[in-house]
């Protein structure tokens, strides 16, 4: 009975470890996509903040856009820290 006991808590001590890591490769490729696609949402929404920035620029009138220029470069002369 004792012998038949301990063999079955020896059995149970190898298959926990064995049943937690196969567990965990799963959860760190779901990790790894998650992170691919927050980064790809990333770049997909810089790239249209940058067209719309550039389609506001080019929509505005010559003398529009000289003092934006001008803006621009003086807030980068003012502002600490910023390049």
């Amino acid at each position: 009975m004792k012998r038949l006991l301990i063999l079955a808590l020896l059995c149970l001590a190898f298959l926990v470890p064995v049943t937690l890591t196969s567990c965990f490769p799963e959860s760190a490729v779901r990790q790894k996509k998650i992170d691919r696609e927050r980064r790809h949402n990333e770049n997909q929404a810089r790239k249209s903040y940058e067209m719309d920035l550039k389609r506001h620029h080019k929509s505005q009138s010559k003398q529009t856009r000289s003092m934006m220029k001008d803006s621009r470069r003086k807030s980068k002369k003012v502002t600490p820290g910023r390049k």
